[in-house]
């Protein structure tokens, strides 16, 4: 496992405890994240962080999708997670750091509807 997927496994983890957010989407392109997908089901690949981390000429991207808290404001739980990567990787990073957190609106299941 490459340290940029260990990085990725670790920024996983820390978005999920970051107050208001309820859960993380993989953030890899999609071809990318199918081939991730099927290696970790036929036991191929150990499982990656769904965060995405490019690289390249001193730039350093990291993109994160999440879903958020409706009882909490998407900008603070936004800024939340960007601190929160932020925070783990210009520790280390040569050159600049890109941060880059969406949300994604998930409609929660309701009370069945009467037919």
């Amino acid at each position: 496992m490459s340290s940029d997927d260990r990085l990725s496994q670790s920024l996983t983890d820390a978005l999920r405890r970051v107050p208001g957010v309820v859960d993380v989407f993989d953030a890899h392109p999609p071809v990318e994240s199918t081939v991730r997908g099927v290696a970790a089901e036929l036991d191929l690949a150990e499982s990656t962080g769904l965060v995405h981390i490019d690289r390249s000429e001193g730039l350093l991207v990291v993109t994160a999708h999440v879903a958020t808290d409706l009882d909490e404001p998407t900008p603070e739980t936004l800024a939340r997670a960007a601190d929160a990567i932020r925070s783990r990787v210009t520790s280390g990073a040569d050159g600049e750091t890109l941060v880059s957190v969406t949300a994604h609106l998930v409609d929660a299941p309701g009370p069945a509807s009467p037919v």
